[in-house]
């Protein structure tokens, strides 16, 4: 494993296209990479490899997918710069590679918001992940009538998009992130980034009308 060190830089990929790092956040402003993400087999691909290197048999049990097809969505994440090799072990006669996410944290940026939403699998996963999180409501005890489930999407949908917005400034204003501890670096990105929501009128206006139609 190499050390951690302080990354800001751009990768350029096959595309011609740049991804920005920076110290264990990546931000995506490729649509095309962005894309990627709609797939639940690479998300949880890049969910195990943020945390520890694994190699293809290794991916392969923990997600139990046949080994062709971790290769073939492991080749995509890494073309795409999401993933990389770090070492590889001779087990038996075989040479065994070890793989690991290029980042902490995967950011998709606000700017590719127009490009994405005319993505039919992209736009499908975002509103599936929203109509999960207020169904998930039901898990803290609340429960939302039929005729304003609509609505409460709709409103977690813009405050997605507002917090989106706020922790992608938050990241890109840091001037010299390599001072800081690296969880003391991302509870000051949180603490900023809730003081830039606190002055976004739009996602105050969002948070008080859901918290009106789910009673908090």
């Amino acid at each position: 494993m190499r050390p951690e060190k302080t990354k800001y830089f751009y990768i350029t990929l096959q595309c011609s296209v740049a991804i920005q790092l920076r110290k264990g956040i990546l931000i995506i402003k490729d649509p095309e990479v962005a894309k990627l993400l709609a797939d639940e087999t690479r998300r949880r691909m890049l969910h195990l490899l943020r945390h520890r290197e694994m190699s293809t048999t290794d991916l392969a049990k923990a997600l139990e997918k046949n080994h062709s097809s971790i290769i073939h969505h492991l080749n995509l994440l890494r073309e795409a710069g999401l993933v990389e090799e770090t070492r590889e072990e001779k087990v038996r006669n075989m040479v065994q590679s070890y793989y690991r996410a290029t980042a902490n944290k995967f950011i998709i940026s606000y700017s590719l918001s127009e490009t994405l939403a005319r993505d039919e699998d992209y736009s499908t996963w975002r509103e599936d992940s929203h109509q999960r999180m207020m169904e998930g409501l039901e898990t803290f005890g609340i429960k939302v009538p039929a005729g304003q489930r609509a609505q409460v999407v709709e409103l977690i949908d813009t405050c997605s998009e507002r917090e989106q917005i706020a922790l992608e400034e938050v990241v890109e204003q840091q001037t010299d992130p390599g001072k800081l501890d690296r969880h003391v670096e991302r509870a000051l990105i949180q603490l900023m980034t809730n003081l830039k929501l606190s002055r976004d009128e739009e996602y105050s206006f969002a948070i008080r009308e859901l918290n009106k139609l789910i009673g908090l």
